[in-house]
């Protein structure tokens, strides 16, 4: 988005509305036919079909749109910040253009220190004293398990979730639709109920919506059923190591080994 924000400016002067329907398409959690439908919508309405920036977006939806990376760990990261972000850290305060080769090397090290430093300072801040919001034993568990920040995420859905409705399938007791309460009229593609699986007895929680197999976070949807069930306690291969107060006490150890626990193989 950033290399096509020039010519979006454009678009966004002459259609004021444009801005908060193209984010809210962008950011909703949408299967890839949803975003599909949306997208053509969206274009239909103001009549965007000749725009070259819309064309090029759309060329290249398979590359930065969510809906179509859903299945791949990214560990929080979005589609252009797993090509962006570190580039964006080291121009923001490591190194220039201008910047010789000895000096780039010089200055990546230092990066990854100063990375290192916050990662502990957030460990050393999580051992401080927190409060659950709820009593359900679930969050009580991922509070003691996840770092300040990494918690706070999580309580922010939990919040979230409060807004979502949930209905036990005809079909199997196991499967859950749940849909946000206040459904757009405008957007279509925002009525739709998201299928959660819950097997507490497998100790089976996934949603359609292929967040947690994204990210490694639960999303709104099985966090709303979690409430639904008072789940006392998430199976462990949901909780990812990565995202734990002691993730940085082994340096030595391999990400890739310490995120073992993610769970591909329940599926």
């Amino acid at each position: 988005m950033n290399k096509h924000k020039d010519p979006l400016k454009k678009l966004y002067k002459l259609f004021p509305d444009l801005k908060d329907q193209l984010t809210a398409i962008l950011n909703h959690p949408l299967m890839p036919s949803e975003f599909e439908d949306a997208w053509k919508a969206l274009i239909e309405k103001y009549n965007l079909h000749d725009i070259n920036v819309m064309i090029n977006l759309w060329a290249e939806r398979k590359l930065w749109i969510s809906a179509y990376w859903k299945e791949v760990f990214c560990a929080r990261m979005t589609s252009t910040q797993r090509s962006e972000s570190m580039n964006f850290v080291l121009k923001r305060g490591f190194v220039t253009e201008r910047d010789n080769l000895h000096i780039f090397a010089k200055q990546v090290n230092n990066c990854v220190q100063a990375r290192h430093e916050a990662e502990n300072a957030e460990a050393n801040a999580s051992t401080g004293t927190r409060k659950t919001v709820t009593r359900y034993g679930f969050e009580a568990q991922v509070m003691d398990k996840y770092t300040r920040a990494v918690y706070s995420v999580f309580r922010e859905r939990q919040y979230h979730s409060t807004a979502f409705r949930i209905k036990t399938s005809q079909d199997n007791p196991n499967n859950y639709l749940v849909h946000h309460y206040n459904q757009s009229k405008e957007f279509a593609w925002s009525r739709h109920e998201f299928q959660v699986l819950a097997d507490e007895a497998e100790g089976r929680y996934e949603c359609e919506c292929k967040l947690w197999e994204h990210t490694g976070l639960f999303c709104h949807h099985v966090i709303a059923v979690f409430e639904h069930l008072r789940l006392d306690e998430i199976p462990s291969k949901y909780i990812l190591q990565r995202y734990t107060k002691d993730a940085v006490t082994n340096p030595d150890k391999p990400q890739r080994l310490q995120d073992n626990n993610r769970g591909w193989d329940f599926n």
